[in-house]
């Protein structure tokens, strides 16, 4: 809480030869990575993800875990250009938690439509730089986030890592090789240079998880 920015941790998934999509498959890991992933979002005041990433798998990003569902934190969407669908199944959940939409166009209709889904939305002049991000976070920290976990699309967590603003990385490792059917929508060479030591002991039956801190590497 003394810090100037929240706690800022993100995850990621990739397959045995490093892919974070599957042609055929929505998940790259297995069902006991998805209950570690459910747990890790009850941890959080927020989660931030990006309405490509959103709209590509029609994400809930809640935690959906017997008993922990209402400790489904809320949902931060950066949108620059106003692309996020409406017809999206976040927005018929029952049990409901704030969204925050932040983005640089002022497209009256649609911010109207995302108004009336109960979407907060703030108008920032840029979400590109460092100091677009730190803005962003502190404005975070100021509406009461103080621990904030990030999944999103490789280009947007390559830039936040290199830039230092996450904390820490949470890697799932699958053990299974996606081939032909792998996809990166994203950075390759920002796999390639991750390097993973800190191994956390549980029992993923064939995945793997790791985490690692990075502010300080």
């Amino acid at each position: 809480h003394k810090q100037v920015l929240p706690l800022v941790d993100a995850k990621i998934a990739l397959s045995k030869d490093n892919y974070t999509t599957d042609k055929f498959n929505k998940r790259i890991t297995n069902k006991y990575s998805e209950k570690i992933t459910h747990f890790l979002r009850s941890q959080y005041n927020c989660i931030i993800s990006s309405s490509k990433s959103i709209n590509l798998d029609n994400s809930i990003l809640n935690c959906r875990i017997y008993g922990l569902e209402k400790k489904s934190p809320d949902l931060v969407i950066l949108d620059r250009n106003l692309k996020l669908k409406k017809n999206l199944t976040m927005f018929n959940l029952k049990i409901k938690r704030k969204i925050i939409l932040f983005t640089c166009k002022k497209n009256k209709k649609k911010i109207l439509f995302f108004k009336k889904k109960g979407i907060k939305i703030i108008i920032v002049k840029s979400l590109t730089t460092k100091n677009d991000f730190i803005f962003l976070f502190k404005k975070l920290k100021e509406m009461m986030y103080n621990r904030i976990f990030i999944e999103a699309g490789l280009n947007l967590l390559n830039f936040l890592i290199k830039e230092r603003l996450v904390d820490n990385l949470f890697f799932f490792k699958s053990n299974k090789k996606l081939g032909k059917n792998g996809l990166n929508f994203g950075c390759s060479k920002f796999l390639k240079n991750l390097k993973f030591k800190n191994k956390i002991q549980v029992n993923l039956f064939n995945d793997t998880l790791f985490k690692e801190k990075l502010k300080n590497v």
